[in-house]
C-alpha cells in the first residue's frame, strides 16, 4: 500500500509510520501544517490512503481534495478524550476510518453514528531501545514532555511530581518547550532545572543516562489512553517512575516493570529509595523494557489493525485543474519521486528510508 502520512512528528516518523514502512508498504511523510495543501502530494504520490493524527490547522489542507480524488480519509485520535469535541467531531464524518488511543471515547464516537477502534500508542525497537550514556544527561531525575497547565490531570502530576522534587532540590532536570521558564503558566521552574527543548533522537540517550524518568498523564480516567512517552522510555530502557493512572495500572505491574505515585508523599519516598538501589533499578528497567518489545510495538499495533484498512482501491485523481498547480494530467500516474515542493518529508519502503529534512 501507498500511505500519505500529513505529519512528520516523532510519532509518526520514528513509530507508527515507519513500522508500515518496515511491513513493506510504501509511506510518504509530509508536515501539511507548513504546507499550502494536500494536492500536490495526492498527485505525485498516489496514495491508497491518507492518515492523519490530527491537528487543527490540517483540515481545510485535506478537505475537499482527497474526497474529490476519493481518496480514503484514516484518522487516528490521538488527543482523544481531551480534543474529542473541539477536534475529533471535526474529522469524524470526513473518515472512512476512525482509531483512538482512548477506549472509553469508542462508545462516544458510536453515540454520534460513527464507528471507532482502539490503537494505542506504542515504541519501535529500533528507534526506542538501549543507548549508550552522555554525561550531559547523568542527572538523578529527568523529564521530557513540555509544559501543559490546560489538563487538570497533568497539573495534578506536575504537583505530585515535578514540583515536589524541584522545590526540594533534587539533582532534576526538565526538557520540553519554553513554556517551562514562562511565568504566566500555572506551573514554571528557573532556568536551572530547565534543560532545553530535546531532539527526539537523543531520548535514549537520557533513558540510558539518567536514573530516574518521570512521566506525566494529560488522562487519568481511562484504561487505554496513557502519555506516548511510557512506551517510549520503556522501550529505550529507561527506568519509569510515573503518575498513577488507570492506563498505567492495567497495562503494567508496580515495581516490576515501572513504578507509579499517587502523591507528593509517595514521590519522595520512592525517589530516595530508588536512587539508593541502582540494582532494583535495572531490574525494573529490563523487565519494562521486555514488556513493551512483548506487547506493545507499533508492528504490533499496525498488524491488529490492518485488516480494517483499504487495501486496492481505485482512485479516480479527477481533478483537472488546482491553483496550486495547474492543469494535471489524468493519464497514468508519474514515476515516484521526492516532491520538489515539500519543506520537509521522508520517503520510506522495505529496507529503505530516505530523509529530506
Amino acid at each position: 500500500m501507498r500511505i500519505l502520512f500529513v505529519n512528520s512528528a516523532p510519532l509518526i516518523k520514528y513509530g507508527i509510520g515507519q513500522a508500515f514502512a518496515d511491513q513493506g508498504d510504501e509511506v510518504l511523510f509530509v508536515f501539511l501544517d507548513e504546507e499550502e495543501s494536500i494536492l500536490p502530494f495526492l498527485q505525485n504520490f498516489r496514495p491508497d490512503f491518507v492518515f492523519n493524527d490530527g491537528g487543527i490547522n490540517r483540515f481545510n489542507k485535506i478537505f475537499p481534495y482527497i474526497e474529490d480524488c476519493q481518496i480514503p480519509h484514516v484518522y487516528w485520535a490521538i488527543e482523544d478524550p481531551v480534543s474529542f469535541n473541539g477536534l475529533s467531531l471535526s474529522y469524524a464524518p470526513k473518515s472512512s476510518h476512525i482509531f483512538t488511543p482512548c477506549l472509553e471515547s469508542i462508545s462516544d464516537y458510536i453515540n454520534h453514528g460513527y464507528d471507532a477502534h482502539l490503537l494505542m500508542f506504542a515504541c519501535h525497537p529500533y528507534f526506542h531501545r538501549t543507548a549508550l550514556a552522555e554525561d550531559r544527561f547523568r542527572h538523578d531525575v529527568v523529564f521530557v514532555g513540555n509544559n501543559y497547565g490546560n489538563h487538570p490531570a497533568r497539573m495534578r502530576g506536575i504537583n505530585d511530581i515535578i514540583r515536589a522534587l524541584v522545590d526540594n532540590n533534587y539533582d532534576i532536570k526538565i526538557y520540553g518547550n519554553e513554556w517551562w521558564l514562562d511565568g504566566n503558566q500555572p506551573y514554571s521552574i528557573s532556568p536551572y532545572h530547565y534543560g532545553g527543548i530535546l531532539a527526539n533522537e537523543d531520548l535514549p540517550k537520557v533513558c540510558a543516562s539518567a536514573k530516574i524518568v518521570l512521566g506525566l498523564h494529560s488522562v487519568d480516567s481511562s484504561y487505554t489512553m496513557m502519555s506516548m512517552r511510557t512506551f517510549e522510555i520503556l522501550g529505550a530502557g529507561g527506568f519509569y517512575l510515573t503518575q498513577w493512572t488507570p492506563a498505567i495500572e492495567h497495562h503494567f505491574i508496580n515495581h516490576h516493570h515501572l513504578v507509579w505515585t499517587k502523591s507528593s508523599a509517595e514521590t519522595f519516598e520512592l525517589v530516595n529509595w530508588y536512587l539508593e538501589h541502582p540494582e532494583e533499578r535495572a531490574r525494573i528497567a529490563r523487565n519494562g523494557q521486555a514488556e513493551v518489545y512483548e506487547k506493545h510495538t507499533y508492528h504490533q499495533r499496525i498488524n491488529s489493525i490492518r485488516h480494517l484498512l483499504p487495501q486496492s482501491p481505485t482512485r479516480m485523481y479527477n481533478i483537472p485543474y488546482s491553483p496550486l498547480t495547474g492543469p494535471v494530467a489524468l493519464n497514468s500516474p508519474p514515476p515516484i519521486r521526492e516532491a520538489p515542493t515539500s519543506r520537509g518529508i521522508v520517503r520510506a519502503g522495505r529496507n529503505r528510508v530516505l530523509i529530506n529534512l
